[in-house]
C-alpha cells in the first residue's frame, strides 16, 4: 500500500532537472523537494542512478532561507562527519557513491526539522556520447533494476522493492545551445544542433514518464571542423587546480591506408539471463545474425551464451566456415533468455583462458543489460588481457554504465547504448565497422603552444583512436594563457597502426572567441578534466591519497570520496537513539523515510513494491505479470516447463523475423554469395524461371548474388548501417567472379526496377 504522505507527515514531493547543452557538454542541476510536515526531526535517504563518468560537482540544501554548501571530504571522513552531527541533533546532508557501485549514488538528509521544507540540489557535467554517424546522445538514468553478485561462489540476487509516493512529479527542462526541436516523444527528445547557431537557444519542458530512462538525441550539424575551447580558471582563489586554465579540444581524425582486412578471432556474448526476456533478446538475436553474415572469411569465431551458468558453441574458436556458420545459426535461431541470473565473470574468465593466436588480434562482443555488482573484478580480469578489444553494448533501461563503460574503457574497446525502443542493430554493424580496422594504438600528444605554456595532459593514457571517431580532450594549462592571446597553436597525435606510425595534425587559434566564461562558477572542463584523470587513476589503482587530493581539489566526487554538509545552527540536541534496523546493503529503490523519534527507534514504512523488472525512480502502475515472468520467479529456468513458458513469451514479443531483409541475410553464405533458390525466389517476389531467363552471365549465382545486393539497396536504404558490411562481403565475392564483360550491378537494378 503507497504512504499517505499527510498522515506520514513526510514526503519527497518533486524533483526538478534541468540539462543545458553547449556542443558536446552537458550541465545538468537536479533539485529535490522535501517537506517534513510531522512533529519530528527526520532522516531520509535517497538513492538513484547516475552515469559513471558523470562529474558531480555541487551538493546544497537550502532550508528556512539558509544555504548549506556540502564540501568533497575522503569518504569515511565524511560518512562520519554526518553521523556525528546527526547525533549531535544537527541537521547534516551526505551524497557519495555507492560502495559497491560506481553509477548508483546515495544521498542522505539527516534532521529536517518538523514543519520544515528544504530544497537539496546537486549538479554534475557529462560528455555527449557521440557515434560514427556524428549522432549525440545524452541519457538520464531514471530506472534501477535488480543486480546479482557472486558471493561465496554462489549468486545472489541483490534486489529491493519500490518506494515512491502517489503525489511525486519529475519535471525536466532541456535548453539546446544552438539546437532546433525535431520531436518530443515519452521519455526521449531529438534535436538538430547547428554550429553556426550557437547564439541561439531551443527550451523545452516535459514531466518525466515512470519505466523509462530520459535520452536525448543531437544531430550534431556543421561540427566537422576541430574546435579548441579554453575554459579561464577562477583566478580569486588559491586553489590551484580551479585556478588553472583547462584546453579542450574536440577532432575526428582521418588516417589515409588503414589496413582494414586484419585477420580477427571474433566472439560474441550474449546475455540470455531472465531480466533479457521480450524485446531485448529478440533484438540481441537479429544482431547476431547480421555480425555472424558480415564476418570476413579469414577469421575464426565463436558464441557465448551466459546467464547463471554459460555455454559455448565451439570448445574454442574455429574457422569462419559453411558448417561452423550453419551451427551458428542453429543456436541463434533458437536463442531464449532461460538462463537465469547474469553471471558475467566467469565467462569472460574462460574465454580468456584460451590466448588468442598471435596472428588473430581477437575481438569480442559482449551484449547485456547490464544487471551486476561485481563490477571491479570484471574490470581487473579485462584489464590483464592482451591483445583484446571488448566492444559493449548495454541494452535496455537501467542498464549499468558502469559495468559497459569501465569494460570497454579497460580493454581498449567502445561502449554503446540502446534503449528499449530504439534498434540495437545499426548501432552494433557501425561498431562492427570498427572492430576489423586497425585502431590507433601507443597514442601521444605534442602541443604547441603560445611562448611560456605548457600542456599537461588531463589524461595520461589517451585512448586508441579509430577512423572518424570524435574525441575530446582536455590539457591543464601551467600559466596564464589568458595574457597571451591571439596565439597561433596546434596539437600532433601519434601513434601506431599496427606496425606503420601515424599521425594527425590540428592547427587552432586562441582567441577571444575560443575562452569559455564561467559566471556560473560551473566551470564544466575543469570538472570533467578532473573527472578524466581521476578515472584512469581509480582503473590503474593509483595511490588513495593522491585520489583524494585531486578530488578534493577539483570537489569532484570520486570512489574514495563523498559530499558531506552540515548545518550547526539548526535545531536543539536530540538523544541518540538505537538504530535497530540497518539499511540493507542491497539497496536499489530511491526513497526511504526514518523517522528519528526522541530517544526512540528508527520507523519505515514501505510504498508499494515494484514489478518484477526493476525499480524505477517515477511511479508507475502495476501490472499482471505474464506468464513467463511467472514462470521465472516460480521456476528453475533449467526446466523444460520454464523453457517453453519462456519461449512462448519470447514469441509474442518477437520482432518480425520474417521480414525480407532478415530472410535475405539469413540466406547469405558464409563467403557473401547468394545461390539462386526457391528462397531467393521468393523474397525478390519472382518466379525461379524469370529470374534466370534474365541473366546476363552464366554463372547463375554471381546473377543472385547481384540481384540480392540490388534489392538491399533498393529496398532499404535506410537500414544500410546494418547491411552495409554484408553488402561489401559480397562485392568482394563478385569481383573474384567472371562478369563476361557486363556491368552485373547495373544490369541487376535495371532488372528490379524494371
Amino acid at each position: 500500500m503507497a504512504i499517505d504522505s499527510v498522515a506520514n507527515g513526510f514526503s519527497l514531493k518533486k524533483i526538478n532537472i534541468q540539462i543545458s547543452i553547449h556542443g558536446f557538454i552537458a550541465n545538468v542541476t537536479s533539485e529535490l523537494h522535501y517537506i517534513n510536515d510531522s512533529d519530528e526531526n527526520i532522516e531520509t535517504e535517497f538513492v538513484f542512478p547516475l552515469d559513471t563518468e558523470a562529474a558531480v560537482y555541487k551538493f546544497e540544501a537550502e532550508i528556512d532561507g539558509r544555504t548549506i554548501v556540502a564540501e568533497v571530504q575522503e569518504k569515511s571522513q565524511a560518512k562520519s562527519t554526518f553521523r556525528d552531527a546527526i547525533d549531535s541533533g544537527h541537521m547534516a546532508m551526505y551524497m557519495g557513491e555507492d560502495d559497491r557501485a560506481g553509477d548508483i549514488f546515495r544521498l542522505k538528509l539527516g534532521n529536517l526539522p518538523a514543519k520544515t521544507s528544504a530544497k537539496l540540489t546537486f549538479a554534475y557535467a557529462q560528455e555527449i556520447e557521440i557515434t560514427a554517424d556524428k549522432t549525440g546522445t545524452f541519457m538520464l538514468p531514471t530506472v534501477l533494476n535488480p543486480r546479482y553478485a557472486p558471493d561465496c561462489g554462489k549468486l545472489s540476487i541483490i534486489q529491493m522493492d519500490q518506494f515512491y509516493y502517489p503525489d511525486f512529479v519529475m519535471n525536466l527542462e532541456a535548453v539546446i545551445i544552438g539546437g532546433k526541436k525535431l520531436m518530443v516523444s515519452g521519455n526521449k527528445m531529438e534535436f538538430d544542433v547547428f554550429a553556426d547557431k550557437m547564439k541561439n537557444k531551443e527550451v523545452l519542458s516535459t514531466r518525466l514518464a515512470g519505466g523509462s530512462d530520459f535520452s536525448i538525441v543531437l544531430n550534431y550539424r556543421g561540427f566537422e571542423k576541430p574546435e579548441a575551447v579554453l575554459e579561464i580558471g577562477k583566478k580569486d582563489t588559491e586553489n590551484v587546480f580551479l585556478s588553472s586554465d583547462i584546453l579542450m579540444v574536440n577532432f575526428s581524425p582521418e588516417f589515409k591506408e588503414l589496413d582494414t582486412n586484419i585477420p580477427c578471432e571474433f566472439v560474441f556474448i550474449i546475455d540470455r539471463s531472465g531480466s533479457m526476456m521480450g524485446s531485448r533478446i529478440e533484438k540481441a538475436k537479429e544482431a547476431l545474425l547480421l555480425m555472424l553474415k558480415s564476418l570476413p572469411v579469414n577469421c575464426i569465431f565463436n558464441v557465448v551464451s551466459f546467464g547463471s551458468s554459460y555455454s559455448k558453441l565451439f570448445t574454442r574458436s574455429l574457422e569462419y566456415n559453411e558448417k561452423n556458420l550453419q551451427n551458428a545459426m542453429d543456436l541463434q535461431k533458437n536463442m531464449i533468455a532461460d538462463m537465469g541470473g547474469t553471471e558475467i565473470y566467469k565467462p569472460l574468465e574462460d574465454i580468456f583462458k584460451n590466448k588468442p593466436a598471435d596472428s588473430y588480434a581477437r575481438q569480442v562482443f559482449l551484449l547485456t543489460d547490464g544487471q551486476v555488482w561485481n563490477v571491479p573484478e570484471i574490470v581487473k580480469l579485462v584489464k590483464k588481457q592482451k591483445n583484446t578489444r571488448i566492444f559493449t553494448f548495454g541494452i535496455g533501461d537501467g542498464c549499468s554504465t558502469e559495468l559497459i563503460k569501465e569494460v570497454a574503457k579497460a580493454s581498449r574497446g567502445k561502449a554503446t547504448f540502446v534503449k528499449d525502443n530504439e534498434r540495437l542493430a545499426s548501432k552494433i554493424m557501425s561498431v562492427m565497422k570498427s572492430s576489423v580496422q586497425c585502431g590507433i594504438t601507443d597514442v601521444s600528444l605534442t602541443w604547441n603552444l603560445p611562448e611560456g605554456c605548457s600542456v599537461i595532459n588531463a589524461s595520461e593514457e589517451v585512448p586508441p583512436v579509430f577512423q572518424g571517431d570524435k574525441l575530446i580532450l582536455y590539457g591543464i594549462i601551467s600559466r596564464d594563457i589568458s595574457k597571451r592571446f591571439p596565439g597561433k597553436s596546434s596539437m600532433k597525435l601519434a601513434g601506431k597502426a599496427g606496425d606503420k606510425n601515424v599521425e594527425y595534425n590540428m592547427d587552432f587559434t586562441l582567441s577571444a572567441t575560443s575562452r569559455s566564461s564561467n559566471k556560473d562558477e560551473s566551470c564544466p572542463l575543469h570538472r570533467l578534466a578532473a573527472k578524466t584523470r581521476l578515472s584512469e587513476m581509480e582503473m590503474n589503482g593509483a595511490d588513495e591519497h593522491e585520489i583524494v587530493v585531486l578530488s578534493t581539489a577539483a570537489n569532484v566526487t570520486s570512489t574514495q570520496t563523498a559530499f558531506v554538509g552540515v548545518d550547526k545552527t539548526s535545531g536543539d540536541v536530540i538523544s541518540k537513539c538505537q538504530d535497530t534496523e540497518q539499511l540493507k546493503e542491497e539497496m536499489i529503490s530511491h526513497t526511504i523515510s526514518r523517522k528519528r523519534k526522541y530517544g526512540g527507534n528508527i520507523k519505515r514504512k514501505k510504498a508499494k513494491c515494484a514489478n518484477f523488472g526493476g525499480a524505477v525512480l517515477l511511479p508507475k502502475k502495476k501490472k499482471a505479470a505474464s506468464k513467463a515472468k511467472q514462470a521465472y520467479r516460480a521456476c528453475s529456468p533449467a526446466t523444460s516447463r520454464c523453457r517453453k513458458l519462456l519461449k512462448s513469451e519470447d514469441s509474442d514479443l518477437a520482432l518480425d523475423d520474417t521480414s525480407k531483409m532478415i530472410k535475405l541475410v539469413e540466406n547469405q553464405r558464409f563467403d557473401g554469395s547468394w545461390q539462386l533458390n526457391k528462397t531467393l525466389s521468393e523474397i525478390l517476389g519472382l518466379s525461379l524461371n524469370k529470374i534466370k531467363s534474365a541473366s546476363v552471365v552464366k554463372d547463375v549465382n554471381v546473377w543472385a548474388t547481384a540481384l540480392a545486393i540490388a534489392f538491399l539497396r533498393k529496398d532499404w536504404k535506410e537500414q544500410k548501417a546494418e547491411w552495409e558490411m554484408i553488402e561489401e562481403k559480397a562485392l568482394t565475392w563478385l569481383r573474384s567472379k567472371d562478369h563476361e564483360g557486363k556491368d552485373i550491378m547495373q544490369e541487376a537494378m535495371a532488372f528490379l526496377s524494371a
